[in-house]
């Protein structure tokens, strides 16, 4: 059985190699020598309070060459909105530049209120020399800081102005390797000059550039200025340390010492389940347990509480894709822990997580296939066909639905139709050939034994405690783990929307793990007292509350929207943008609803069996 899912895993990566291999990056520095060209590319305008790129050659008051150029990206930059470019910016090792003239562009009236509105939205353009973004620089007592992009603008709202960056002084670090030299460093120094070329001269003496506001149309003549430095404070190696956040180690650790104390808490309820109350009940025997209240105690429910579910047919597919989701997460945090997802690898977190999650589908089938069984299914081929498309397909009828505003708006964020089409071939090529496989392999093996014989009869469920019905028991099952996890998710939320790298994958393995086991205690709890509360169908119950704290995980992006997104600048978000951030949103937590709603499932499921193997009137 394992031979046969290994062989099907490794016929998944023979089939996709182009994919897989784009998962590590190349770990060769370049080496110039004076006078050797570096190209320089441009990518995109993005902003930290509007979740919506675009391609920087899209904007109209941009100089856009007659011959682009446009590098190979691999899916994940494609789907992060990049759009890399060649451009007409000279720059050559060791030879510095002054006041060069890029271009003299005429805006229109529409092309000037375009210009005003990204500068209102601080919007900012990113550049790439040697794979390292543009950046602006941030001195502070530990030396120099990187923010990646420079501003296309500033905009004056009191006086309801904006100064077009028409200028940019760029700095290139570099630091010797014998006779040539690395580059480690990519500053860009923007600057609003007005007067054309001959402003470049002497910017102290020349106003800014002011843009929109009803003016006509104005030529704008844009200029660069290139000047090499070398820097003997970093290395090639440790180049990126700039671009990183610093100083957040401190929250990190007492954001896990929080967890910690909530784990320990949790453990000691199940300590005192599992020796005090537990082994009491098991103590009993059968005529003190006669005596008992036939409507309480987990004990009577023997008969029925492994009853095949209601929608067995549907839980099993969806487990099975939940623990695919699950191994995708931990392979993909793995990879970047081992540190195979640096950023210097543009798009890895994200080509990554769509190979594991291609290659997994055979983990999806043979998980959904051997409980679809258990549960008394019989047609395994229809089980596989509902474990590959129960999750993609309503995910990929999301994404397709805002792809169409998306279009329409033009932002880079949009999927090309060759996208599209490529992953559809591959869940067509590998995903569901690799779940069908998966799922012929479980329904074959022999279902689980369950320790105790169900009866005929389904024994009548009593009326709940108000704490266990419905919503108020999901609340409160989820408001622990959400404890658990919050301050990590405030540094994942930023990498994701406000182009923050993240790389600290070391705390996301101290975090999911204690995050792991909080769902998994939070779920045994609850399901335990629903047990004694006669509630015998546990089955959905165990998976919901596992899945609890996504809920909470939803509250807080609209919190983190109102905060930090549109906190800064009220009535500037649109349809398309409000839209892209919700529908995201909630796709973020429906994926974090799958990997802890499986893992309170298991192991809600391993804890009934065991003690239910251990009752004496089994």
């Amino acid at each position: 059985m394992r031979r046969a899912v290994l062989a099907a895993a490794a016929a998944a990566l023979w089939a996709w190699p182009a994919a897989w291999a784009a998962v590590f990056p190349s770990l060769g520095a370049a080496e110039f020598k004076v006078g050797d060209a570096v190209p320089l590319y441009v990518n995109r305008a993005f902003s930290e309070h509007v979740p919506l790129p675009f391609a920087y050659y899209d904007l109209p008051f941009v100089c856009r060459p007659q011959t682009v150029q446009r590098p190979w990206l691999n899916i994940g930059e494609v789907l992060r909105g990049d759009r890399i470019a060649s451009s007409e910016y000279r720059l050559e090792m060791g030879r510095n530049s002054s006041c060069q003239v890029l271009c003299t562009k005429t805006l229109d009236a529409a092309a000037g209120r375009e210009a005003k509105r990204f500068a209102e939205q601080d919007y900012r353009v990113e550049w790439l020399v040697d794979g390292l973004p543009s950046a602006t620089v941030y001195r502070r007592a530990g030396g120099k800081s990187y923010e990646p992009g420079f501003r296309i603008g500033d905009y004056d709202q009191a006086a309801d102005r904006a100064f077009l960056n028409n200028h940019v002084d760029l700095h290139v670090l570099y630091e010797r390797r014998g006779a040539g030299r690395r580059i480690v460093g990519f500053e860009a120094y923007p600057r609003s000059l007005a007067g054309g070329a001959a402003a470049c001269a002497e910017p102290e003496r020349a106003a800014r550039l002011a843009v929109g506001a009803g003016r006509g149309a104005q030529a704008v003549t844009y200029t660069y200025s290139v000047r090499w430095i070398e820097d003997g404070g970093v290395t090639w190696a440790r180049r990126w340390e700039r671009y990183l956040p610093a100083g957040n180690a401190p929250v990190h650790w007492y954001a896990i010492f929080n967890a910690a104390v909530i784990i320990v808490l949790l453990s000691a309820v199940v300590a005192v389940i599992l020796m005090r109350m537990l082994s009491r009940d098991l103590a009993l025997d059968e005529e003190a347990l006669e005596a008992l209240e036939e409507t309480s105690g987990w004990k009577l429910l023997h008969g029925d509480v492994f009853r095949a579910p209601r929608a067995g047919g549907l839980l099993a597919p969806l487990l099975g894709t939940t623990v695919q989701v699950l191994y995708t997460a931990i392979a993909t945090v793995a990879l970047g822990t081992a540190g195979a997802l640096s950023p210097s690898h543009r798009g890895g977190l994200l080509t990554a997580g769509i190979a594991l999650f291609m290659v997994t589908g055979c983990v999806a089938g043979y998980y959904s296939g051997h409980l679809y069984r258990t549960w008394g299914g019989g047609n395994w081929f229809k089980n596989a066909l509902m474990t590959a498309v129960v999750v993609p397909a309503p995910a990929m009828a999301a994404e397709l639905v805002l792809n169409v505003f998306l279009w329409y708006r033009a932002s880079s964020a949009a999927m090309p139709f060759s996208t599209i089409l490529l992953l559809a071939v591959l869940w067509a090529a590998v995903e569901l050939p690799l779940t069908v496989a998966g799922a012929w392999v479980g329904f074959r093996r022999r279902p689980y034994s369950e320790p105790v014989r169900t009866n005929a009869i389904p024994r009548p469920v009593p009326p709940q405690p108000r704490y266990l019905r419905g919503a108020a028991g999901v609340l409160l099952a989820g408001a622990l783990p959400f404890a658990v996890a919050f301050v990590e998710l405030h540094f994942v939320f930023r990498s994701i929307w406000q182009d923050a790298f993240y790389y600290q994958y070391g705390f996301a393995v101290l975090a999911g793990l204690l995050l792991a086991l909080a769902v998994c205690e939070t779920t045994v709890i609850m399901v335990w007292l629903s047990l004694n509360a006669g509630q015998h169908r546990w089955w959905w119950r165990s998976f919901a509350y596992g899945a609890s704290s996504a809920v909470y995980i939803f509250g807080y992006s609209l919190l983190f929207y109102a905060t930090r997104l549109r906190g800064g600048m009220p009535g500037a978000a649109g349809l398309v943008p409000t839209l892209t951030f919700f529908v995201h949103s909630l796709l973020i937590a429906a994926a974090y609803a799958l990997c802890t709603g499986s893992m309170g499932f298991f192991a809600a499921y391993f804890f009934i069996r065991r003690i239910y193997s251990m009752n004496k009137l089994s």
